[in-house]
């Protein structure tokens, strides 16, 4: 029965979690797009709209619990500054564009997965 539970809550982390990291990639991408802002500032766009999307997802879908909303602060802007620094280091060695918006993206987001599952969520 536990074994089920916990199946059915990483699927719904994946769903919130791909519909947050979807929110944040379209959205940093359209605003590097049409108004060619460098990604750093995209990037900062794209995770402000996806925060939202993120929370909300996780607190009434994925675990249906209140969490802890400073700690998911605290680890989502902890996240958006590593993510800041990998997307600066990778536009410096040249990996410009989608790339360097999506590779920094994906690393955050297995971190996050781990630390809102053991930390912030956590019964």
């Amino acid at each position: 029965m536990l074994n089920r539970i916990l199946n059915f809550q990483v699927a719904r982390f994946v769903i919130v979690g791909v519909a947050a990291t979807l929110t944040d990639l379209w959205v940093a991408w359209l605003i590097w797009r049409f108004f060619g802002l460098h990604e750093t500032a995209c990037a900062v766009i794209g995770f402000a709209v996806a925060f939202w999307v993120s929370f909300f997802g996780h607190r009434f879908f994925t675990f249906q619990k209140t969490g802890n909303p400073l700690k998911f602060l605290a680890l989502a802007v902890s996240m958006l500054a590593l993510r800041e620094v990998m997307i600066y280091g990778l536009t410096l060695v040249g990996v410009r564009g989608f790339m360097a918006l999506f590779i920094p993206l994906c690393t955050v987001t297995l971190i996050t997965f781990f630390i809102s599952k053991y930390q912030i969520f956590k019964r």
